[in-house]
């Protein structure tokens, strides 16, 4: 018999899907999340050869104030974002293919 402690009787549990995450162009496994900073969810999982198709569709769909496209992890961990590229004079997608490129 195991004993939880109330706090343990309290926490609620997350389900975590064993399945892999889907493109959403493609329908094969995702590698990413791209989506908007400053926002709660990210606009979908893709492969890592259409994040750069991922970001040109978010660039210029920001709303209330200026929103930047934005890849994460399968965590939903900011690993890029296309506001520092331009801040340091990149295109988003320049910056996104230099940042993969040291990935690999």
């Amino acid at each position: 018999m195991e004993i939880l402690s109330e706090t343990e009787k309290n926490i609620k549990k997350t389900n975590l899907s064993t399945q892999p995450e889907k493109c959403s162009f493609s329908g094969a496994t995702a590698d990413f999340y791209v989506g908007l900073s400053g926002t709660a969810n990210s606009d979908g999982a893709v492969r890592s050869d259409l994040v750069e198709t991922a970001i040109n569709k978010l660039l210029g769909q920001g709303s209330d104030g200026i929103k930047w496209p934005v890849v994460l992890d399968m965590k939903k961990k900011i690993l890029f974002h296309s506001h520092e590229a331009y801040q340091s004079g990149t295109s988003a997608i320049l910056g996104w293919q230099d940042y993969f490129s040291k990935l690999s």
